[in-house]
């Protein structure tokens, strides 16, 4: 069996499992943006590139990677960066309190109430 023309999906079995790769646009580097599924059969991952097929038609496919907000990446940088395993426990306490108290209020700010 050859290869699909480029732009096309494909599925494919290897030692991990059954695949299936579906260009859904161009990124903005101007490379593909190729998306990639997995299953355990070969009828689950043909359902699952059918669906991204189906997004991708309608232009309903999220770009690529996850954006963070302010207010979660500070959660999660003093819940799992900023430990007490990498640092003392009084910096993490202070880090906790700054964030939870200072930081994250601070950027919940109504629009109407920025200085122009």
């Amino acid at each position: 069996m050859g290869r699909n023309a480029n732009g096309r999906s494909s599925i494919y079995e290897n030692a991990e499992g059954w695949h299936g790769r579906v260009t859904v646009g161009v990124k903005d580097d101007g490379s593909p943006d190729r998306r990639h599924v997995r299953g355990k059969t070969k009828t689950e991952v043909t359902a699952k590139v059918r669906m991204l097929e189906k997004q991708r038609d309608e232009g309903r496919v999220p770009k690529a990677g996850q954006r963070w907000r302010v207010a979660a990446w500070l959660t999660f940088w003093v819940q799992t960066i900023a430990t007490p395993s990498n640092v003392s426990e009084n910096t993490h306490s202070g880090y906790s309190v700054d964030v939870r108290v200072h930081l994250i209020p601070g950027i919940r700010v109504p629009a109407k109430s920025v200085i122009a």
